[in-house]
């Protein structure tokens, strides 16, 4: 049950290692702080080991063989099918989210807006739920239990500021992954991507000569430049919006704001903005000598509250609701109940990977996240009703429009040169490439041609050819209809971008248009926000999710809880993109089969030779092409 923390260290720098070596030094000195010297820490491991009950049953769904020696031999006799035929006219009943919580707990959600948004009120009979809803039920079980008796399990352990970690990697690995038996800090397997981000993040301060500004290494290639905009010859992030919200007792408040150049390959940081106060000179030998002692003080502690916001607004807004609350229960609610009267439909067929599992991953999610306060620490260091409050406000003053979430679109909104989202610039290492927009960018046309092409092998020998075929199917007609109805950022596309999705009948270009965009962001976008989270996660020390208002090392209890957290409840293992497609996809179409092959070799391709694919997991922020999911199904 103990694994060795060292394995890690073969992938990072002598530099870093040297580094760490100082901090755990210091803090042996200090006599304050945990080291590697310190472990095991009981209470820590215990929470591994119980971790490890609940895995089993939220990670191996049908398809998937569970661990154990029973389970591989009777694995020849069982169906390995990850994907199974829709049941004719089976529906899930859309619902908004509010109705769904009056029906299935007998309650409502606390913010008003969840009766805006839709999923279904069901999980579909062709998805296996039994070990899903055993852990939920036992959760269910452990928290009445806790409130009959008066207790917050959150609210009374996780918000315990003591003991804390210095800032030694090694230590921090190993304490939130000893007791967990399925798995190591070095392992690739199921849905982990392994504790890899802190090496990641060390040879990119190699690479560019820094041993700081971890925000502007994030900015050259992480998802977090998802949320830059250009203004001339600078590049700026505002998370200013953030800073109402009172952040839970004995943490930074969240907010700021930071402004970026081009340094050749990179975007470097010139100026921090937080709590009143800017920083524009970053070689302060008094704020180093404070990190050796695992204190971020200064634009150090600037920065790391930044990262910290920027971690909480991708993971509330991008993630739980953009993606969750916003599109993908609703995308499958609508399609299955839309065609469940044809489920063998050309395009029901195509969207069907697409779909998987959404609303399983949603709304027993909700509740755990928001009635149980798993939120808290887990998506920010803000109690859910301040996370609540912070979504219902996106939600308000920047209104999700499909049309700008395409990612021919995405750039020019935020003003940005199309050139930096190029294979050419990508390559070209006297200037920064946008490679989180390059790639989504990338797969999105994979996307695009996978349409056009599926559009064609079905309807373009019907009378009248694609054009006639779409314009005159009734439940085409009426699932475009209900898409409009149930996803508020179509309808609002159909408004102010007509020539972009039409807001009357659906066409081909429509289609292709929503198909795509659906595509990218529910797979492989979800993917950048879920489980390459890894690399950000399980690295506290480069990319902290919650930063003690003291600037003084890791609280051992909120580290503890959010990486149990994402290794059991959020990095779970799934069917992906390239593994080997079901028949009932194609229905016999060899036209449909062909046009999703050449998807899969072309992204296959990819992960072969292009760099912005290929540094993944060990060394890059992302999933490596092979490993990422096909629909927000965890």
């Amino acid at each position: 049950l103990t694994h060795d923390s060292t394995l890690l260290d073969v992938y990072r720098p002598v530099e870093a290692l040297e580094a760490e070596k100082q901090r755990r030094q210091s803090a042996q000195q200090g006599g304050v702080l945990l080291t590697i010297h310190d472990l095991p820490n009981v209470i820590m491991f215990g929470a591994n080991v119980g971790s490890s009950v609940y895995f089993p049953g939220l990670n191996f769904v049908q398809g998937f063989l569970k661990p154990g020696l029973l389970n591989k031999l009777f694995w020849p006799f069982r169906n390995h099918a990850k994907f199974r035929p829709p049941v004719k006219d089976e529906t899930v009943g859309v619902v908004s989210y509010q109705d769904f919580a009056k029906q299935k707990w007998d309650k409502e959600f606390a913010a008003d807006y969840f009766k805006d948004f839709y999923t279904g009120s069901r999980v579909p009979s062709w998805e296996d739920a039994a070990g899903h809803d055993d852990v939920v039920n036992k959760i269910d079980l452990g928290m009445a239990v806790a409130r009959k008796i008066g207790v917050d399990p959150v609210k009374s352990q996780l918000r315990k500021m003591e003991p804390r970690f210095a800032f030694d990697n090694q230590a921090l690995t190993a304490a939130a992954w000893d007791g967990f038996r399925y798995m190591g800090p070095t392992d690739i397997k199921y849905a982990s991507n392994g504790a890899y981000g802190i090496a990641v993040i060390e040879h990119l301060m190699k690479k560019y000569n820094t041993t700081g500004d971890v925000l502007g290494l994030l900015m050259t290639d992480s998802v977090f430049s998802a949320h830059l905009q250009r203004h001339g010859d600078e590049f700026h992030v505002d998370l200013t919006s953030m800073e109402v919200y009172t952040p839970i007792p004995g943490y930074a408040a969240l907010g700021g704001s930071a402004t970026f150049v081009e340094d050749g390959a990179r975007l470097r940081t010139t100026r921090l903005t937080y709590g009143g106060k800017t920083y524009t000179d970053f070689d302060v030998p008094e704020v180093d000598s404070d990190f050796v002692g695992s204190k971020r003080s200064g634009w150090r502690f600037a920065e790391a509250a930044i990262i910290a916001s920027l971690l909480s607004m991708t993971n509330l807004v991008m993630h739980v609701k953009d993606l969750h609350l916003e599109l993908a229960a609703a995308f499958q609610a609508v399609t299955v109940d839309a065609f469940a009267g044809e489920p063998k439909h050309p395009v029901r067929r195509l969207l069907d990977p697409f779909i998987s599992r959404s609303i399983q991953a949603t709304n027993d999610n909700f509740k755990l996240l928001f009635e149980y306060h798993a939120a808290d620490f887990s998506l920010a260091p803000l109690d859910h009703t301040e996370q609540l409050k912070l979504i219902g406000e996106a939600v308000r003053d920047r209104p999700l429009n499909l049309a700008d979430m395409d990612m021919e679109n995405f750039g020019k909104v935020r003003n940005m040169d199309e050139a930096v989202s190029s294979l050419a610039a990508i390559n070209n290492a006297s200037r920064w490439g946008w490679r989180w927009h390059y790639r989504a960018l990338t797969v999105q046309r994979l996307y695009d041609q996978l349409v056009s092409c599926w559009l064609d092998a079905n309807f373009a020998s019907k009378e009248g050819g694609v054009d006639g075929a779409v314009a005159s199917d009734g439940v085409l007609q009426a699932w475009w209809h209900s898409m409009m109805d149930h996803i508020p950022s179509l309808r609002r596309a159909t408004k102010s971008s007509s020539e972009w999705a039409s807001p009357g009948k659906l066409t081909p270009m429509s289609l292709r248009h929503v198909a795509r965009v659906l595509m990218v962001w529910l797979s492989w976008i979800h993917e950048d926000v879920g489980h390459a989270a890894a690399s950000y996660v399980y690295n506290p020390v480069y990319t902290p999710m919650c930063v003690p208002e003291d600037g003084i090392g890791v609280p051992s209890a909120s580290w503890s809880f959010n990486a149990l957290a994402y290794r059991g409840f959020v990095f779970l293992h799934r069917a992906t993109l390239l593994q080997e497609p079901p028949d009932f996809w194609f229905d016999g179409n060899t036209a449909s089969r062909q046009c999703f092959t050449d998807f899969q070799n072309a992204l296959k391709s990819l992960g072969q030779t292009d760099v912005a694919f290929s540094e993944c997991e060990k060394t890059g922020f992302y999933s490596c092409v092979n490993r990422v999911e096909t629909a927000v199904s965890s």
